[in-house]
């Protein structure tokens, strides 16, 4: 179950790198804004990596079903406070002056709102997994991943529309040029 949240996040990752965007601030030149995004988002896909990397260690071994509950359920309250982070980062990068740039900032925003709310929602789920029954904590493990699964793929839908509203490719040009962005053009 934990190798599946580390899917989603990842899909999610993927889903966002394919596009470019932003959010509420100051309206900005798309190579000022690009690397402050990419920031953003490379911090949000080292933090996820990084602490389902952890956790899965973590469940190593773990027979017993509420320390595994327990640390599936922290893991999922620390997705959740690190997409409010990236949410916030992205907001404060501001708007790219581009056609659609404030479109594709709220689209970037509210997406990132999206899967806050998925991770929140994942962890009340996580929290009422069974630890009296190992087959229960199972069955409703794999249906929680499932969902979340779900959900990153239909997040990964609106994402892959913001290609469409870069008009003139400007944004696309700015982030192949950022530094920061690297991770993204690899």
């Amino acid at each position: 179950m934990l190798r599946r949240l580390l899917v989603i996040a990842l899909v999610a990752t993927g889903s966002v790198a394919v596009s470019v965007g932003t959010a509420h601030g100051a309206t900005v030149p798309p190579d000022q804004w690009a690397p402050k995004f990419c920031t953003a988002l490379d911090d949000w896909q080292q933090t996820i990596q990084t602490e389902s990397d952890n956790v899965s260690t973590q469940l190593q071994g773990v027979t017993d079903l509420k320390t595994g509950r327990d640390t599936i359920t922290d893991l999922l309250g620390r997705m959740v406070d690190a997409t409010d982070t990236t949410t916030a980062a992205i907001e404060d990068a501001g708007s790219p002056s581009t056609p659609n740039g404030a479109r594709i900032a709220a689209t970037f925003v509210n997406g990132f709102k999206a899967v806050s709310k998925q991770f929140a929602k994942a962890r009340a789920r996580a929290e009422k997994l069974s630890t009296t029954s190992a087959e229960a904590f199972k069955k409703k493990g794999k249906q929680l991943g499932r969902q979340l699964s779900n959900s990153g793929d239909e997040l990964g839908k609106g994402f892959s529309a913001v290609g469409k509203l870069d008009k003139g490719k400007k944004l696309e040009t700015a982030v192949k040029a950022a530094p920061e962005c690297s991770f993204l053009n690899t």
